[in-house]
């Protein structure tokens, strides 16, 4: 996962969405735990969530603190 910016709301969006995508494949839809190649991924993309989290509102705002605290509290134990 590389760093990629955007330049409209829709890319915004876009962004979220892989994000999202790749923290439940990663981390939360599945038995395992993510590699230690995947850990720093996971982080940034936490950190990109919540850096823009606030462009959601109601019911978007409230899935994207879910999604946030379910990977941290996932990823807390992993990280050393």
């Amino acid at each position: 996962m590389t760093a990629r910016y955007y330049t409209n709301k829709s890319e915004l969006y876009a962004l979220v969405g892989e994000k999202i995508a790749f923290i439940n494949t990663s981390l939360l839809a599945n038995d395992k735990n993510p590699t230690q190649e995947e850990l720093p991924l996971l982080i940034e993309a936490i950190d990109f969530l919540k850096d823009h989290k606030y462009q959601f509102s109601d019911q978007g705002l409230n899935q994207m603190e879910f999604i946030i605290r379910s990977a941290e509290e996932k990823i807390k134990p992993l990280i050393r």
